[in-house]
């Protein structure tokens, strides 16, 4: 069994797999060695375990990790299925390089844009020949409520509304919610048509915390895929564990 780690800004989320297929998740919102003490212990046939994060964390997780499994901690360093064209791979947030992965190994050689609504927006895009271009990033949801508030004198701090839809707000909560909600929503309607204009036969791919009211606020054919990431690092993990120690180049 492998065990896939994704540590993210707000929650950090756990796949199991047996033979490539996820067969159990779990989601935290606190995670420490005895969190990884219950999994182990509840889950004895993890034998394999990857790990990508987009903060700090505690050493003592990877020392677990290394000492109960054989443990890849995924790196700029870490080879990988797909070419990287990104100029400054070591700014790369794993997170969005697992995910570009594992919509490349579900769509192979296809143009494949990857679209992860957390606690940022980012979109990245690969292409037919399996090379990892780039894409962009903006706030997510809960940062462009926050900002609104932090950034003005009088504007209250309010929560996204998922069943909220209206354009036309009717009241200081109502404009808020409308813009900020109705706003995200154009905004990457209007960049997923861009790439669109470049590149025939587009694959979009959503991801991530916002992904289920997103799937209901756009007008494009998209594709969900709730568990990229952590498909993305087993699509990582697993050469290390059945071709042994081989170079990037032999891996792939």
């Amino acid at each position: 069994m492998n065990l896939a780690i994704d540590i993210g800004n707000s929650r950090v989320k756990t796949g199991f797999f047996i033979k490539g297929k996820l067969v159990k998740d779990a989601v935290y919102n606190s995670f420490t060695q005895d969190t990884l003490k219950t999994i182990f212990k509840e889950n004895p046939a993890i034998e394999n375990s990857i790990l990508c994060s987009v903060r700090k964390y505690p050493v003592a997780i990877k020392k677990f990790l290394s000492s109960h499994s054989h443990f890849i901690e995924l790196s700029p360093e870490t080879p990988v299925p797909v070419k990287i064209a990104y100029k400054t791979p070591k700014t790369l947030g794993m997170d969005r390089l697992a995910a570009v992965c594992g919509a490349n190994a579900l769509y192979l050689k296809r143009h494949v844009l990857v679209v992860n609504a957390g606690t940022c927006v980012t979109f990245d895009f690969v292409d037919n020949t399996n090379t990892y271009r780039g894409g962009s990033i903006s706030p997510g949801l809960d940062m462009r409520y926050k900002a609104l508030h932090t950034f003005t004198a009088r504007l209250p701090l309010i929560a996204p509304d998922m069943k909220f839809k209206k354009l036309i707000g009717i009241n200081t909560e109502e404009c808020i919610k409308s813009g900020v909600q109705m706003g995200i929503a154009r905004e990457i309607e209007g960049i997923i048509r861009e790439y669109q204009s470049l590149y025939k036969d587009l694959t979009i791919i959503f991801t991530g915390g916002s992904m289920p009211w997103l799937l209901k606020s756009l007008k494009i054919k998209i594709k969900a895929e709730p568990f990229l990431v952590l498909t993305g690092l087993n699509v990582i993990l697993s050469p290390f564990h059945t071709k042994g120690n081989l170079t990037s180049a032999e891996r792939f």
